[in-house]
């Protein structure tokens, strides 16, 4: 059985990604899984509805089944492609789409009486002052959709407002948070797989003026040990989501965590996210005997 795991490769070369990518990736998911770098593809929309997929400048075959291992682009069109092409997902496409928005997250969350910031959505012609004057200075603003804390700002007057948005996009959607300041430069990093709790790690920036505790951004990670009703608080907060595997981001509150994001893919260090992933298609493959 051929399964095609999607990959994004930021900031990486034709031939680190030839390299140690491809390597890399198939020492995590198994080497009998072909690995598709979405940023050295071209696919073709043959006349007969057929999808000619070329990477790295090679033909790969048909696989049976794709898994969108991590985000690879925007609105799903890769995986809307392969599925259109009766080629089935081994995730739920709708739950990923939900998990990769923050806004959808948030929504859903709440909705489901679960802590998250306070949170406006906005776009690049909103009116700045709206944010300002809900959340007063310092807040924090984000995309909708990213990953690595890339893009996330924490906003202390107007003229860095200004600013923030004279760099925003058209078409597409913001998020304006109030800002946890007894979390500020770290937080609980949880993963819940197959429903149950699995591990957790504490994340810290190490410069002490960054609110970032992102490992992308310089933040270091240690084990977190939780406490049996902080793991069943996690698992109720997973549950809420039908995706095997789901990273958590708690932030430390007064008193109480809250939900900064979700993810369906979280980028944790260590052998024990490749047994991780690895169980997640074992799981699967079990599933289709």
């Amino acid at each position: 059985m051929k399964i095609l795991a999607l990959v994004a490769s930021q900031d990486s070369t034709v031939e680190d990604v030839k390299t140690n990518g491809r390597r890399q990736m198939q020492a995590l998911i198994g080497k009998d899984k072909e690995v598709l770098f979405c940023e050295y593809s071209t696919i073709e929309i043959c006349r007969n509805g057929e999808l000619a997929i070329i990477c790295l400048g090679e033909k790969m075959e048909k696989p049976d089944y794709f898994w969108p291992l991590l985000g690879s682009t925007d609105g799903f069109i890769l995986e809307n492609m392969l599925q259109d092409a009766g080629i089935p997902s081994i995730l739920n496409l709708r739950e990923l789409q939900v998990a990769r928005s923050k806004i959808a997250t948030y929504q859903r969350l709440a909705q489901n009486g679960i802590r998250v910031p306070d949170t406006m959505v906005f776009f690049k012609d909103s009116d700045p002052e709206t944010l300002s004057g809900r959340f007063g200075y310092p807040f924090v603003v984000k995309p909708d959709s990213g990953f690595g804390g890339i893009g996330v700002e924490l906003i202390h007057n107007g003229q860095e407002l200004k600013d923030y948005f004279a760099t925003l996009s058209y078409g597409q959607a913001y998020v304006a948070q109030e800002y946890i300041a007894t979390s500020k430069g770290r937080d609980i990093r949880v993963v819940v797989l197959h429903g149950r709790y699995y591990f957790s790690m504490e994340r810290h920036a190490s410069n002490p003026d960054e609110f970032r505790s992102n490992v992308h951004v310089g933040g270091t990670t240690q084990e977190k040990t939780l406490t049996e009703e902080e793991k069943v608080f996690c698992e109720k907060v997973a549950s809420i989501f039908d995706l095997p595997i789901i990273g958590l981001d708690l932030m430390i509150g007064d008193g109480e965590y809250v939900l900064a994001e979700v993810n369906a893919f979280p980028g944790m260090p260590g052998r024990k996210m490749m047994d991780a992933y690895a169980s997640v298609i074992d799981d699967f493959m079990e599933g289709q005997a």
